[in-house]
Order: structure tokens, then sequence, then C-alpha cells
């Protein structure tokens, strides 16, 4: 069943189009050390979702450049006050000056950035959480895939805006947007997601590798229906981006 969120929580474009579950939430809680949590300001009550490939480079999607300042990993569930923070060891800055994205839309809306080393461990993320593989191709159409992230959950206070995962299949690559155009690069899915969701990896299951980002939805009960990213390897500027981060370390 569809779930609202308070869009007020955020800028609009955070929460755009990517709140879709597809037929039934089938979303189950999760505790995966290399996918995080983003935050614009210490203190806010949601924002969207980073996955690290590397030690000190994440993943995530251009809508959501505003919230790359605070990542948080490791966190506990939600209360019915909202979110919980995990301990100042387990939270990094983003270092700014290192962020490269595009937000044009499905199949165009991506964002690579550096983390700096943690004030209280000096250890980098990916040193203390590790990280996940990037994929040299494309998989095949029906390959299940994973995707985990920060969705909002008006059903179950503990899991609103807490880690969640859910898997499902691939279903095209490659397509055309609301305005005609071709995006060699879009992908579609039927992954549950719903807001801050947004810039979760997409994973593919059997690998354990990473083959885009999830940006938007347009999934409900129909089996047509389909939730949308970007291929990470289909992208030569987001493709050139996540390799010249991982080259600086």
């Amino acid at each position: 069943m569809k779930k609202l969120i308070l869009v007020t929580l955020l800028p609009l474009t955070v929460f755009a189009m990517d709140k879709s579950i597809c037929g039934m939430d089938e979303r189950v809680p999760s505790s995966d050390p290399k996918v995080g949590r983003s935050l614009e300001n210490k203190r806010d009550k949601a924002g969207c979702t980073v996955t690290l490939i590397s030690n000190s480079c994440v993943i995530s999607v251009g809508h959501c450049a505003a919230t790359l300042n605070y990542l948080e990993f490791n966190t506990p569930t939600s209360t019915r006050r909202g979110i919980r923070h995990p301990g100042p060891k387990d939270i990094y800055r983003a270092d700014r000056t290192t962020l490269k994205y595009k937000s044009n839309g499905q199949g165009d809306d991506w964002a690579v950035v550096k983390a700096l080393p943690n004030e209280h461990t000096g250890l980098l993320p990916g040193q203390a959480q590790g990280y996940y593989p990037i994929a040299k191709e494309v998989p095949p159409i029906g390959t299940m895939l994973s995707i985990t992230g920060y969705g909002s959950d008006r059903g179950e206070y503990e899991r609103h805006f807490a880690q969640q995962n859910n898997f499902g299949p691939l279903k095209t690559v490659g397509g055309s947007i609301w305005n005609g155009g071709h995006r060699p690069a879009l992908l579609e899915h039927r992954v549950d997601t719903m807001g801050g969701n947004s810039g979760s990896s997409i994973i593919n299951l059997e690998t354990g590798e990473i083959i885009g980002v999830h940006s938007h939805g347009g999934c409900y009960t129909s089996d047509d229906s389909k939730n949308a990213g970007t291929v990470l390897q289909l992208h030569p500027e987001f493709k050139a981006a996540v390799e010249s981060c991982l080259a600086s370390e």
C-alpha cells in the first residue's frame, strides 16, 4: 500500500518521484554497514541514501546533492519522534569540494563524493564499514536486483527513514523519457522504494556488485509499472567521475 511522507522535511527535489511500492510493500529492516544515510544538517529528520565504493568514495544521486554533508552509517531504528543517529564514530563529513553530480531526471541522475576521516577514530568510512565493488558489465534483463536505503515507512515508525532492503527484477535498460529523449543509461526495475531511497545503489543480487543508482519512482499495483535509476557503466560522465574518485585514493 502506498504510504505518504512529509515532503516539507527537505526540498521537494530530494523526494521527487522516488516514492513507489511495486504492489505490496515487501521491504524488510536491514543493517548493511556499507550503506549510509546522507543529511544536509545534523538535526535533519530525513535525507537520502549513499553507498561506499572505496575507503572514501560514495555514490548517490544528483537530486540529493544538498544532503551530501553528513554521512551516517550503522544507524539505529527510528522512534515515534523520528530518526535516531548513530554514535560519533559512525558519522562522517563529506568533502564537498570533491562533489560531482548531475540531476537531469531518469537515466541522468547521479552523484559521487569523497568522505573525510572520522573526527574521533581517524578512519575513513570504507576502512571501518567496507565497500561494494562496481560491476564491469550490465546484467541481462530479469536479473534479480537488491536495493537498500532509507525510505519512508508510515506503517511502522521503527522503519520510517531507517534502513530497509528489498529485491526484485531488472526490467529494462535504455529507453525514452517523458519528453521523448532517449537515455541509454536509463534502468527500470521492480524493487520497492520510497522517499529517502534516492541514491540507493542498485546491486546485482547474484554477484554483489553495483550496477547503478536508484533515483525515480513509477511502481504501483500494475505488473507493468517500474521504478528507475541510472546505469553506471552506460553513463560516460558518471563512470568517469567514479573512476576519478577511485584513482584519487
